[in-house]
């Protein structure tokens, strides 16, 4: 019991496509999306979904070259939401994440010249792996979400749902 104790605590994570097999500790879970009562709305294309990232940036001149600068990086999730899984449903608690409109985005599109925004949306029922850590909540499970992962499907490009990392650039 000690021995596997220590396993959730320090170990990897357990990879779980079935509902009975949930346990407390750091899991990546997989399974379908459904929505909760609340949704939010995508700023550009303003469709309800349960996640959206967006990243608005403009074109500027700097030491002779066009680079993309940054004005808006925004992660904002539904206030609840859940997993579809073989066998049951799991409760997912999103991170805290500021509210973000289209009328803000109409805000930002009209300050800079050049702008350009691109957003990633997690719409129900989408096939998804979630990273995060499993709870006990009273007679059941919930899961506190870290990154959500779009799988790879066949002819589209999957993977991370998160906000790009930041690299530094060298200097020459």
């Amino acid at each position: 019991m000690v021995i596997e104790l220590l396993r959730r605590i320090f170990g990897g994570k357990q990879d779980v496509a079935e509902f009975e097999k949930l346990r407390s500790g750091r899991v990546v879970a997989h399974g379908t999306i459904k929505g909760g009562n609340e949704l939010v709305r995508s700023p550009l294309k303003g469709l309800t979904c349960v996640a959206f990232y967006y990243r608005a940036a403009y074109k500027a001149q700097a030491r002779g070259k066009t680079v993309d600068r940054v004005v808006k990086e925004a992660e904002v999730y539904a206030p609840a939401f859940a997993l579809a899984m073989e066998g049951g449903t799991l409760p997912v608690v999103p991170p805290k994440s500021a509210a973000f409109d289209a009328a803000e985005h109409r805000q930002l599109m009209g300050r800079f010249p050049g702008f350009h925004a691109t957003e990633q949306l997690i719409r129900p029922g989408a096939r998804v792996k979630l990273h995060g850590t499993v709870v006990r909540d009273g007679d059941g499970f919930v899961l506190r979400l870290r990154q959500i992962d779009l799988p790879q499907e066949e002819g589209e490009e999957g993977g991370p749902y998160k906000r790009p990392e930041k690299r530094r650039k060298r200097r020459k």
